[in-house]
Parts: structure tokens; C-alpha cells; sequence
């Protein structure tokens, strides 16, 4: 069947989870379903969907007692009759499910993006209203089960996927490392994210001064935009890294900095589901230096798909990071294994297929019939 879907997000910024909000919906609309986003008129989400020509039902959601916003919700689910309701954020979460209740049509999904722990208070029942729960990676369903009481059989976890076209290992970087004065000789190590606090930029920056200082070929690229620019800025100035650290801002070409670089990082210390960062590293066939963070060792196996380390541990990047450089063997073989284990699991297509198999599986269990009648 072909469904009818509105995801709502409350958040205004642009990090991993509005991308997959609008990566959804543009998976969704690709196979023939219906599908759009309500979220507010300020909200970056708003403006990137308008820009990739998704469709945007704007409404300010100004908290989760928003009697206003509630009773317009219900007007629009009524009106426009949707089969599933995905919400994502805290605000439109507790709007939406509430509008969702009261109407009684549509399926309800919540999405779970970050592993931070989901508080047991009992007056949270936010995530026993839905018929379904949605997670990022494996660590935040199991934590959802044990810790909080979910039923499992309502839980399912469908990383982000990957669009393999567009992050091809064979993509040519053209003239992106002249664009950024990059030298031919430089080595270039990598680490994309929002600048936000729990990425740990600081972590990767003293990992960068410690290598720099004997391997003067080196450049480090902080690809991404967030609230902490200023405060990475002063960090690389503490470090005297001015010559070495090229601060990018958002990026929307972000395949061809991958494609002219070296080794590849994050140094998340919290929060994570499975990053798509580290899912685009791995499709872009680069080898992998990573902390042990939320659901990021899911997808980063020590020696197998990259080299893992503990959180908050800049000599430990440090000489991951080395080691890659020092061993182009081993380089390979991780960088190889990575992109194998994106084609086999994390693709666009395997995303779409878990993510319409959850939705008929539930649409049919509220109608109280099995999908197969």
C-alpha cells in the first residue's frame, strides 16, 4: 500500500537528526508514498525541505502545552486523513501524539535519535502513548526495553541509510584541494559534525597538535556548523593550529572533502545513535577513527571496520590516527570492510525497506488484522 506521512520535528537547528527527519521523507516520496513535514517557520528544517522541494506544513510549536498548536494538529489530522504520524523532537512529541490520540486514525511512531538516557518518570508517558518506537542504533532500544519497560516487539531499531550514488569512493574531488589552499603533499584528516559539545572537537583538536608537531604534511578539517564555533576557534588558537586546522562551516559537497582525505574521525563522547558520519566515511572507503560512544561501536569494530578508542582520550586518536597513516595495509583493509558493511546494511534502500516493513506491520495491527489478510 501506499501510506500518507507527516513527520513532525519542534527542533529550529540543522544536525543529524533533521537530516534524517528530511532524508525520511525524501525515501518515502522517491517509492510513490505521500509525505511532509510540520515544523516551525524559523526552523532550518523548514527552509532546507522548501529547498529540496519537500513539502512543509508550517506551525509554531511554542511548548508541549501549546493549547493552539494542539487544536490545529487535530483540524490538520482530521483534514488531511495520514496514516502514520512520526514525531521526533520533545515539543511536537508530546502535540502531535496528543492530537494523534484524540483523532484515533493514524499510527503513531516516535523516533529516539540520541542514546541519552530516557528518564523513568512515571508522568513520561510521551513514549507509551505510540504504537510504535523508532531508534538509531540497537544501544538506545535495548536501553528503552530494560531500563524502560517498552514492550520490544513495538521497538525497532533502522539506522540512517546511506545514498551510495552520491557517496561514491570513486568520486573525484576536482579542485576542492586548491579551493582550500591544500598543497598535493598534504595528508588530510577529517572529522565531520555539528559544532556542538558532545562531538568533542576539543578531543580531536589536541589529538591534531600532537601529530602536527612531527608530521608537518598534515592538515585537519572540521567539516560542520553548530553553536560552538567560537569556542573551537579559541582552541585552535591555544594550540597555535591556525596553519594546520581549516574550519569549513557547513558543507553541502561533503563527498568530495572525503574523497581527498586521509583518515577520518569523530570523537563523540555522548549522545550518538549510529552517526551518519561515520556511515558516509565508511561509504566513501576511508578508514575509521572513533571513540566508544552511544551506538557507535555498532558500526566501528576494532581492527575490522576502523580503529576504536576510549572517549576523551586525545592520545589515543592520536596514534590511531598515526598508525593509519603509518600503515596503508591496514589502512585498506578497514576501509574496505567499512564500505562493504554500508552496502550490505546501511544503504538507503535497506532503510526505506525496515522502515515501510515497521509502518505496515503496525498500520495492519491497530486495523486488528494481519497484513497478509
Amino acid at each position: 500500500m501506499k501510506f500518507n506521512v507527516l513527520h513532525t520535528e519542534w527542533s529550529g537547528g540543522w544536525g543529524g537528526q533533521e537530516i534524517r527527519v528530511l532524508l525520511d521523507i525524501q525515501v518515502l516520496t522517491s517509492l510513490g508514498h505521500a509525505a511532509a513535514v510540520l515544523s516551525g517557520p524559523d526552523s532550518q528544517i523548514t527552509a532546507r525541505a522548501r529547498e529540496a522541494g519537500v513539502r512543509v506544513i508550517e506551525q509554531p510549536l511554542r511548548h508541549a502545552f501549546d493549547l493552539i498548536a494542539l487544536g490545529r494538529l487535530v483540524s490538520l489530522l482530521r483534514r488531511e486523513k495520514f496514516d502514520v504520524v512520526n514525531t521526533h523532537s520533545s515539543v511536537d512529541s508530546w502535540l502531535a501524539s496528543a492530537a494523534a490520540k484524540i483523532v484515533g486514525g493514524p499510527v503513531l511512531i516516535r523516533t529516539r535519535h540520541l542514546s541519552v538516557p530516557l528518564r523513568t518518570h512515571p508522568l513520561n508517558f510521551v513514549y507509551r502513548w505510540p504504537d510504535g518506537l523508532v531508534t538509531t542504533a540497537e544501544t538506545i532500544r535495548r536501553r528503552l526495553i530494560e531500563v524502560n519497560g517498552l514492550d520490544g516487539r513495538r521497538v525497532k531499531t533502522i539506522p540512517t541509510g546511506v545514498d551510495l550514488a552520491r557517496f561514491d569512493p570513486g568520486l573525484d574531488p576536482g579542485s576542492i584541494r586548491t579551493e582550500l589552499g591544500l598543497n598535493p603533499d598534504h595528508r588530510i584528516v577529517t572529522m565531520v559534525a555539528v559544532l556542538r559539545s558532545w562531538k568533542r572537537h576539543e578531543v580531536f583538536l589536541e589529538a591534531a597538535a600532537e601529530l602536527a608537531s612531527a608530521r608537518p604534511e598534515l592538515r585537519f578539517l572540521v567539516v560542520g556548523e553548530g553553536p560552538r564555533r567560537p569556542n573551537i576557534e579559541d582552541k585552535i588558537k591555544s594550540l597555535s593550529l591556525e596553519d594546520k586546522v581549516l574550519l569549513t562551516g557547513h558543507r553541502s559537497d561533503v563527498p568530495r572533502l572525503l574523497a581527498l582525505s586521509d583518515v577520518c574521525v569523530l570523537t563523540s563522547e555522548s549522545s550518538e545513535g549510529v552517526p551518519q558520519a561515520i556511515l558516509q566515511y565508511q561509504a566513501m572507503n576511508k578508514p575509521v577513527v572513533a571513540c566508544r560512544a552511544g551506538g557507535i561501536p555498532e558500526v566501528v569494530e576494532h581492527e575490522r571496520t576502523g580503529l576504536l578508542g576510549p572517549v576523551n582520550d586525545p592520545k589515543a586518536v592520536a596514534g590511531a590516527v598515526a598508525r593509519l597513516l603509518d600503515d596503508p595495509a591496514l589502512a585498506r583493509r578497514l576501509a574496505h570492510s567499512g564500505r562493504r558493511q554500508v552496502e550490505e546494511r546501511f544503504s538507503l534502500k535497506a532503510m526505506a525497506e525496515s522502515t515501510l516493513d515497521f509502518y505496515e506491520m503496525l498500520y495492519w495491527k491497530k486495523k486488528g488484522r494481519n497484513r497478509n489478510d
